[in-house]
């Protein structure tokens, strides 16, 4: 899953949602006794108690109390009762489930670890109340917290934070939570999981002692030259030994895996220590066997475990398909996708080998997936990770296992099995964590894989019934199995959207990408209004009960949050245009009092998606105000391009920076913004910014094969909407409208080629199938491409749509990036395909603003009106107001 995913994918199995949801009243801790006056409130994950005197100031010191999950309970009580007995602000986790989310392997670090927060109203408090709890709970077992200082023996830990939430943009355009320096500007409140103090902080006398402590370096016989991974259970790192006393001495390197108590525990409950310890008894039993990394033995340095393995000179599984894999061009050659077939098949064969040799020392792997391999050259593969590997005649299923890889009730070497088929059918498709959400995705899966590359029968044979669903399974998630007609399902989609809404949460109206929940369920990128706008776009729908779940997001959304796609500028728009006049004015007027504190240049979150809305406003409203304001939007977008074009290129990844590519975080975006206020004022200056803008991004571009243009991260080229190829490839067609540029001409090609992968891992309209389908049906007239090339490359992604593809209840639905869960919303998720869908169908606008807006009148009317029926029952209407029943 991707970093931050697994906390937000335990309380459902179909749909990200806040931890604190998981099975909340069956594990709430109890509300501790409060003396009178007090208030008690929960927000997602956290109950907060405070006295009835607010002394607090806005930032401090903050002591952070953890805990071991049998000694929650006890340790809330404890420490509660202090707190309210000295009248101090305190919050705790409000239930046993949110500890456990927040304890996994892949929670987020920066909040891992945490019980409890205590709120000092100043250092004199700080110290009595540091004092006072160590004579109550010191001592007592409970994970680090990576971001603090530990106090003395723990379980307290303690940091300089903000009490109350402040915003500031970071260097990529980011909104991050703020501290103010004493001369009133704010600076990053970082929360990176290392201790850090601001430089204008001093340390309290009464932290000095742990300060010195944690300083103090152990006699640790290594020298740390790298670090491969990271997880909330601890990192993995290259190493010299340091010393005839290392284990692994002579040897030119290791891998040091490290455990941390009570950390990145597993499904029953283990945390990384006890699994380290387990993995190194099982490595043992393995010595010797081909594959098996060699073990030097564990090594305890204070409460931390390393094991201490070879280190093995490859490529990690996932690089080495990635470099190989023949689909990812325009016009795949059959003779690469016969010697993929054939070299893919040579390696799962010594794969199957190896694992059927750990099977023969009576080991079980229990988490066998791609992530867990090593090839050497010559492709000789090599198995890490033994965790949560056991005995074959272990009765219970594996504790730990990646989404399509792992059978959660598979005992003995049946998960192994499932997971071999799993990575075979990677090899030629790999798409196969679908298998985590449609248990029976993956044998269609298999079926087209075979096809595509001439798979033997007998293998696909033997693979098919290991991959199919058990005879029990009850998901309500099916796989789609086959190609569809675009035009047919439509509807579909559609009615899934209708279908998932919530309007009784206010958190958010659509399940959508877990980045929803960060940016407050209402934006148009992630949240409520994109899809409300997809549904009346494509669909000709008017939601009543969405247009007032959107009218009262207005007042939630916080204001810090301006942006067209992640905020208030994006509500304003969409609120507009279901007719909520007033509604759209007051989100306006919210997000006014920022704009001047905000720097990113960004069609995302900045200022070209708020200066492209002004500009429809002021159109729409004839409000020469609004237009001023744009167009000093304008004048600020040009200062920052104008500094970043003296700045050398970085060719790495970036997001919402000068130095990022593309149109949602590069200057495709500005560039967009920049020709809609040349034609709104018709000063060439903002054309010749315009076409400047564009050219930055081309900057970050590298060619790719058979003649394509991606940008280029350094690691990676991509094609994708949001920041890569199809994106650029849009607004350097728009601007071609208005002027030649000799470079946007030669350029529009490769971009556009680059957009017709046979292949791509994910559907979304912002890094997927959906967003490539969309640019080649916006640009499908101007394609300086053979017509006939043009189309056939976006009729192949029409068809391969279904590869992705799957019903939920009958309707279909596709999932988010990751493929960890189902997304309904216009970056990730099913609203996102319907847009491309129906601007490749019926030619409507894939996304605001893309299009010239004179023309967008004459697409807008061609659509028809539809009558819908509204979730949860409620009256549906046609866009002149008419309801139906």
């Amino acid at each position: 899953m991707r970093d931050g995913a697994e906390s937000f994918a335990l309380a459902d199995r179909t749909f990200f949602d806040w931890p604190g949801n998981w099975d909340l009243e069956a594990t709430r801790f109890p509300v501790p006794p409060l003396p009178d006056g007090w208030t008690h409130d929960e927000n997602e994950a956290w109950a907060f108690c405070r006295p009835p005197e607010d002394r607090l100031p806005d930032q401090g010191w903050k002591i952070h109390v953890s805990a071991a999950p049998e000694d929650a309970h006890r340790t809330i009580a404890d420490v509660a009762a202090h707190c309210t007995r000295h009248g101090l602000t305190f919050k705790y986790l409000k239930s046993a489930n949110v500890l456990r989310a927040l304890s996994r392997k892949y929670a987020q670090r920066s909040s891992a670890g945490k019980l409890l927060t205590v709120y000092p109203a100043d250092e004199a408090e700080l110290a009595r109340t540091l004092d006072g709890l160590e004579a109550i709970v010191g001592g007592r077992p409970g994970p680090y917290v990576l971001t603090d200082l530990r106090f003395r023996q723990g379980p307290l830990y303690v940091r300089y934070g903000g009490f109350r939430t402040s915003y500031m943009e970071d260097a990529d355009g980011d909104l991050v939570t703020a501290l103010r320096r004493p001369d009133g500007s704010l600076e990053p409140d970082r929360r990176t999981p290392v201790f850090h103090t601001p430089d204008w902080v001093a340390i309290p006398d009464i932290l000095k002692d742990s300060l010195a402590a944690r300083q103090t370096v152990d006699d640790f016989p290594y020298r740390i030259t790298g670090a491969l991974h990271f997880s909330h259970g601890g990192g993995v790192y290259r190493a010299e030994p340091v010393g005839d006393k290392a284990l692994g001495a002579g040897q030119r390197s290791v891998v040091l895996k490290e455990g941390r108590p009570y950390s990145g525990t597993d499904g029953v409950g283990r945390d990384a220590v006890s699994r380290l310890a387990h993995e190194h008894r099982i490595l043992t039993k393995l010595a010797g066997l081909p594959g098996i990394p060699r073990t030097f033995g564990t090594l305890q340095v204070r409460d931390h475990l390393f094991l201490v393995l070879e280190d093995i000179e490859g490529q990690d599984f996932q690089s080495w398909l990635a470099g190989l894999y023949p689909l990812t061009v325009p016009e795949p050659d059959e003779a690469a996708v016969a010697a993929h077939r054939d070299r893919a098949l040579a390696l799962f064969g010594r794969i199957e080998a190896l694992i059927a040799s750990v099977h023969g020392r009576g080991v079980r792997i229990g988490d066998l997936h791609p992530g867990n391999f090593i090839i050497q050259p010559g492709d000789i593969p090599v198995l890490l990770d033994f965790e949560v590997a056991d005995a074959i005649d272990r009765a219970t299923p594996s504790s730990l296992g990646a989404p399509g890889f792992h059978r959660a009730d598979a005992t003995g070497t049946d998960g192994d099995h499932y997971a071999l088929a799993a990575i075979a059918l990677w090899l030629f498709l790999p798409l196969a964590a679908l298998g985590g959400l449609a248990p029976d995705k993956p044998p269609a899966l298999l079926d087209t894989a075979a096809r595509r590359f001439g798979l033997p029968g007998h293998l696909v044979a033997r693979l098919a019934p290991q991959l199919a669903p058990n005879d029990n399974t009850t998901a309500e998630i099916r796989g789609v199995q086959g190609p569809f007609p675009p035009s047919d399902v439509l509807a579909s989609i559609g009615r899934g959207l209708r279908d998932s809404a919530t309007p009784h949460r206010t958190d958010r109206l659509y399940p959508g990408d877990f980045a929803q929940f960060a940016e407050g369920g209402a934006g148009f990128a992630h949240g409520a209004a994109g899809v409300l706008w997809a549904r009346h776009t494509v669909l000709g729908e008017r939601d009543e009960q969405g247009a007032a779940w959107l009218r009262a997001a207005v007042d939630r959304v916080p204001a810090e949050r301006i942006g067209f796609y992640d905020g208030l500028h994006g509500l304003a728009y969409v609120l507009r245009e279901l007719g909520e006049n007033e509604a759209a004015l007051g989100a306006l007027d919210r997000a006014a009092d920022r704009l001047p504190v905000r720097h990113c240049p960004s069609l995302y979150r900045g200022l070209s998606g708020v200066g492209l809305n002004l500009l429809h406003f002021a159109d729409a409203l004839d409000d020469d105000a609004l237009r001023r304001q744009a167009l000093d939007l304008a004048d600020r977008v040009t200062e920052r391009l104008t500094a970043a074009r003296r700045e050398p290129v970085e060719r790495k990844r970036r997001r919402g920076s000068t130095h990022a590519g593309g149109l949602m975080y590069g200057w495709s975006g500005p560039a967009l913004f920049l020709l809609r206020a040349h034609q709104a004022t018709g000063d060439p200056a903002l054309l010749d910014e315009a076409f400047r803008a564009v050219h930055r991004d081309l900057d970050r571009c590298a060619p790719g094969p058979q003649d394509t243009l991606h940008v280029d991260e350094g690691f990676r080229l991509l094609p994708y909407l949001d920041n890569g190829s199809a994106g650029i490839a849009l607004v350097a067609a728009e601007l071609l409208r208005h002027r030649d540029d000799a470079r946007l001409r030669e350029a529009l090609p490769g971009l556009l080629r680059a957009c017709s992968s046979d292949f791509t891992i994910e559907s979304g309209l912002w890094g997927g199938r959906a967003g490539l389908i969309g640019a080649l049906a916006t640009l499908r007239e101007h394609v300086p491409l053979p017509p006939a090339t043009a189309e056939r490359h976006l009729r192949r992604h029409l068809t391969n749509l279904h590869q992705h593809a799957m019903t939920l209840n009958g309707a279909t639905v596709f999932p988010c990036d990751g493929r960890a869960r189902i997304s309904m919303d216009v970056a990730t998720g099913g609203a996102g395909v319907l847009l491309a869908l129906a601007a490749a169908e019926r030619g409507t606008e894939l996304l605001p603003f893309l299009t010239d807006p004179r023309s967008a009148a004459a697409v807008h009317s061609a659509v028809p009106e539809r009558a819908t029926t509204a979730p949860s029952g409620a009256a549906a209407t046609t866009d002149d107001g008419r309801e139906v029943s």
